[in-house]
């Protein structure tokens, strides 16, 4: 399908209240203030035409989607894409507070390792512990963050994305081809509450008409001692939180050739480093906390893509990665007094895939990946596990008339060899998927939808052979799961105040067989990990987006998020924890955003809810975890002067100030306030 053009006209305009801002910018190194004589008392401004694309509209798919754009990214304050996939139906993001806390996301209660990280295309991967920590990676340089259940729509994609039961997949905006003429650049500056303060700059520069190299990178320092509230009766007190502070940079490099036969070649270069604090569990008279963590992480990626004929294209990926982290907890009880461990995790990862056109209908493609990872540590008799991954798909999209159908059947076969010590067994299984689509007429607003997924997962180097959990790994088993899905979306364009409305409708059934559990016991970086036998999760999602315009000058946009969550152990009968809810799964949760805007100004709101849910597999009242609401404020402007964009925003993040947890003892931060300037060229 090809993607629909939109041109926006930007109208110059000084407003009174930023003037001293506006004297300031006369500073910035803009080429036309260059050009300009001092002794002008007039200046006639040049039109300026800004091209973009049309959001996608995501409620016409053939499995649920959902999608951020970058201008939706920027409203709802996103500092990383762990901040703004809380907006997602169905997701459940474990956050431990602060700016610096570790967030990972689990998807319809099936965990965070069943859902992939795709960037730019690729997997980003972590062999030692399945998940990812999303504050990782910044939001500012985002054009899109989406999710997806079952498989992307896009059938040409390497064999390893087919192997998660959810995609979160994000693309970066400075990683297209779209434009092999004009620079842009940008400089912004984040600052706010609890020491936060947050510098980044990017650029894209054309070096041929064929080839364009583009950089971006972003620091944030902050101390996140943030206040908290500790209610225990009459021992009840304040106190500010301690050991959350951070320091980061991320940055990258592209590139991006177009060569003659219109075959594309991308790289990119991407790199992260961070020094936080772990802040531990609040525990009355003893809040002290002293563990580090320290990550030093690397990989580069290409991605090629050739169009072999009318019908054919071939799709070549390949990546290197390392990832470096260092854990300290001084206070360990051990003969070496304290803990110092340090991991290194390398992989070479490879993919080749082929998609074919057969007549008007049919839409095949096949794919091989293949993947090394091992790991190693400073510690004594570690085992020093290699693991050896090979995946292999065959995908199918037939659309005709009233239906489409995607079916794909994936092969995966994994190997594990250690130093020392007993590996895990090889395993071999192919897992199928299929989704059907029905209208009952091209013009209809509405869809019906259907898939099935059946899903693998092997237990993490950190689940098998972590050094405190030896004694645990033989009774770890790989973890079976089976998705069912049924929903139905309305979606239709009005020639009104409202101009577009969509509204999805979607229920599922997962059953999931030797669910792995991680449940923090000593601290944040030592898991306890279980089997819970049989989980049975009953869900519905309901999603919901318009947007309209008063005016020439007004439009606005608003979108609802809702879920409704049943996960429950169904392992023993005879167990006191039979059909009880599995730890941290609400069974009421949901988002809202709405923004208006007016001629250069924009405001917006946003809210996040979550409903009661258990911290341990007992649902006894002990055990409650109250819910919670947060509820953020933005006013923003933008000021175009010469061929320079200033825009300028202040946020207030949870207004009301909520006292919350997310994990028990872990309190996140209460009312906290942003100012945000960016400076980019038209």
């Amino acid at each position: 399908m090809h993607t629909k053009k939109q041109r926006f006209k930007l109208i110059c305009c000084q407003g009174g209240w930023f003037i001293l801002i506006e004297l300031v910018l006369l500073a910035v190194p803009c080429p036309s203030l260059l050009a300009q004589k001092s002794s002008d008392s007039s200046r006639v401004l040049q039109k300026v035409t800004v091209t973009a694309e049309k959001k996608q509209n995501t409620f016409v798919s053939i499995v649920p989607v959902q999608l951020l754009n970058h201008e939706a990214l920027q409203q709802i304050n996103a500092q990383s894409i762990a901040d703004a996939a809380k907006y997602f139906s169905g997701v459940l993001m474990k956050d431990y507070g602060g700016i610096g806390g570790l967030k990972t996301i689990s998807v319809r209660s099936l965990g965070g390792l069943n859902t992939g990280l795709v960037y730019d295309g690729i997997t980003v991967a972590d062999a030692q512990t399945g998940q990812v920590d999303l504050s990782k990676f910044s939001a500012t340089f985002v054009q899109s963050l989406e999710l997806d259940q079952v498989n992307p729509q896009q059938i040409l994609m390497p064999a390893r994305i087919y192997s998660s039961a959810s995609i979160l997949s994000f693309t970066s905006n400075t990683y297209n081809a779209t434009n092999f003429s004009q620079k842009k650049w940008l400089v912004g500056l984040n600052a706010g509450s609890f020491g936060l303060w947050q510098p980044s700059a990017g650029f894209y520069l054309p070096v041929s008409k064929k080839m364009v190299v583009s950089a971006n990178g972003e620091a944030v320092w902050s101390n996140g001692n943030y206040p908290y509230y500790i209610d225990n009766g009459s021992f009840s007190r304040k106190a500010d939180r301690s050991n959350s502070d951070i320091r980061s940079f991320q940055g990258e490099v592209n590139t991006m050739n177009q060569f003659a036969d219109s075959s594309t070649l991308q790289t990119k270069v991407w790199g992260y480093y961070s020094d936080r604090g772990l802040p531990g569990s609040i525990i009355f008279f003893n809040d002290i906390s002293v563990q580090r963590l320290e990550d030093k992480n690397f990989f580069i990626q290409s991605r090629y893509l050739k169009k072999i004929s009318e019908s054919t294209s071939l799709l070549i990926s390949a990546k290197y990665s390392s990832l470096y982290t260092r854990y300290t907890d001084p206070n360990f009880l051990n003969n070496a007094g304290g803990l110092d461990d340090r991991y290194t995790q390398n992989e070479i990862y490879g993919s080749v895939a082929v998609s074919h056109r057969f007549g008007k209908y049919i839409l095949m493609s096949l794919a091989s990946d293949a993947a090394s990872t091992r790991l190693s540590a400073n510690i004594i008799q570690f085992p020093g596990p290699t693991r050896v991954s090979l995946w292999n798909s065959l995908a199918l999209q037939f659309s005709k008339s009233h239906w489409q159908v995607n079916a794909s059947l994936l092969n995966t076969n994994i190997n594990d060899q250690t130093k020392t010590g007993t590996a895990m067994s090889d395993r071999n299984r192919f897992t199928p998927a299929i989704a059907v689509a029905y209208k009952v007429n091209p013009e209809s607003p509405f869809l019906f939808r259907l898939f099935y997924k059946d899903i693998f997962r092997m237990p993490t180097f950190n689940d098998l052979y972590y050094t405190y959990n030896v004694n645990i790994f033989p009774k770890l088993l790989p973890e079976y799961s089976n998705q069912y899905n049924a929903g139905i979306t309305y979606s239709k364009n009005f020639k009104s105040a409202l101009r577009q409305f969509s509204l999805s409708l979607d229920a599922y059934y997962n059953m999931i067989k030797d669910k792995i559990v991680a449940v923090p016991s000593q601290n944040l970086f030592i898991w306890t990990m279980e089997n819970l036998g049989r989980v049975q999760i009953k869900g519905v999602d309901v999603n919901a987006e318009a947007n309209g315009n008063f005016s020439t000058v007004t439009r606005w946009s608003a979108r609802i998020a809702y879920t409704w969550q049943q996960a429950l152990d169904v392992t023993n009968p005879a167990s006191s924890e039979y059909k009880n809810e599995i730890p941290y799964t609400p069974e009421h949760s949901g988002s809202a955003l709405a923004v208006f805007y007016y001629k250069n100004w924009s405001a917006g709101y946003s809210m996040i809810f979550s409903g009661l849910r258990y911290t341990l597999g007992e649902n006894d009242p002990s055990n409650q975890l109250p819910g919670w609401n947060t509820q953020d404020l933005s006013i923003g402007r933008q000021i175009i002067f010469r061929e320079c964009r200033t825009t300028i925003k202040a946020e207030v993040n949870n207004i009301f100030n909520e006292r919350y947890d997310v994990i028990h003892y872990y309190p996140m931060p209460g009312r906290s306030y942003k100012l945000t300037i960016t400076i980019n060229n038209l």
